[in-house]
């Protein structure tokens, strides 16, 4: 039985490790405050409110090209549940890493019109 424990414990100990998540994502230059306007409507125009998608007419579920339309969705949690949970929004593959980043900082932050 002692033999068991000098085998497992230094396994056990080794599999205690942690990430610290600034050195994760060191490469993400994201601004302290994020701003719509200047930060997260672009990444949305690039890849949610595009031709066939959330735009007026398009086939995905709500209207992303207003704040309003976007905000809406964020409130709902859809947004959220989509694009940084399940990462299946975009379809065509989810956003950089920087990008989620930016994204949750803005929610994070009040999901302000600003």
């Amino acid at each position: 039985m002692t033999k068991y424990l000098w085998i497992g414990l230094p396994l056990l100990l080794a599999s205690c490790y942690y990430d610290v998540e600034s050195e994760l994502y060191a490469g993400c230059d994201n601004p302290v405050e994020v701003l719509y306007s200047v930060h997260v409507e672009p990444v949305i125009n690039a890849s949610c409110a595009i031709s066939g998608c959330h735009i007026d007419g398009g086939s995905g579920t709500g209207n992303m090209e207003t704040y309003d339309g976007v905000k809406a969705m964020v409130d709902a949690g859809t947004f959220q549940q989509r694009t940084l949970e399940q990462r299946n929004m975009p379809p065509s593959g989810s956003l950089g890493t920087c990008d989620l980043l930016l994204l949750q900082d803005w929610i994070d932050q009040g999901a302000l019109n600003n």
